[in-house]
């Protein structure tokens, strides 16, 4: 279903539209949760990039999808590349929630993870 909603979103809005990128980040939630990693890693990148473009690199949608494809990075093993966008996730969620935010708290421990 939604690879038929981000056909259609594609369709009428056009494929870097920030209306598009809930649905392919949602799209690749699932592709993750399913364990295809190379597909959703694409998808949380396409994201990024129209996220990024629309709200600029310091924003709390941007912070999700890095959290996001670092959770796909490090299923890959390319730790380095997942700790470093933890760590950005987590001082974008810092600034714009505080320090004591769960948001905070859940991307943390992603990190920690990391770690270990």
């Amino acid at each position: 279903l939604y690879q038929r909603a981000l056909r259609i979103m594609q369709k009428h809005y056009g494929e870097d539209h920030v209306v598009v990128a809930p649905t392919l980040n949602n799209l690749a939630n699932v592709l993750r949760h399913q364990g295809d990693y190379d597909q959703a890693k694409v998808l949380y990148q396409r994201t990024l990039h129209i996220q990024q473009k629309h709200y600029g690199q310091d924003h709390v949608q941007v912070a999700s999808t890095l959290n996001n494809l670092a959770i796909v990075l490090q299923h890959q093993g390319d730790y380095d590349q997942a700790k470093m966008l933890y760590q950005r996730a987590v001082r974008s969620f810092e600034k714009h929630y505080g320090e004591d935010h769960v948001e905070v708290a859940s991307t943390l421990s992603n990190l920690a993870n990391v770690h270990q």
